[in-house]
């Protein structure tokens, strides 16, 4: 399980690069758990949750155990828009 998250954690910051995420995400490979902090604002939260279906918290917390290969490309297109 440890592996796989770490994995979602590059794939994920990877992701973003290719989606056109302009500022460095790569702060989310050094953290560690099931969880991670984006780096989003409540009004980036809110926007993902509502128009894109992405959840998380007001705080910018996503759960990284969560992603996988199928939805990582929504997930990094819409955090894309939202930034």
């Amino acid at each position: 399980m440890r592996t796989r998250i770490k994995a979602m954690r590059q794939a994920l910051v990877d992701g973003l690069k290719a989606a056109g995420v302009q500022q460095d995400m790569g702060f989310i490979t050094t953290q560690v758990g099931m969880f991670s902090y984006s780096g989003l604002s409540k009004d980036q939260m809110v926007r993902l949750r509502n128009e894109f279906g992405v959840y998380g918290t007001d705080t910018g917390r996503m759960c990284v155990a969560a992603l996988n290969e199928k939805n990582i490309g929504h997930v990094c297109a819409s955090i894309a828009k939202v930034i």
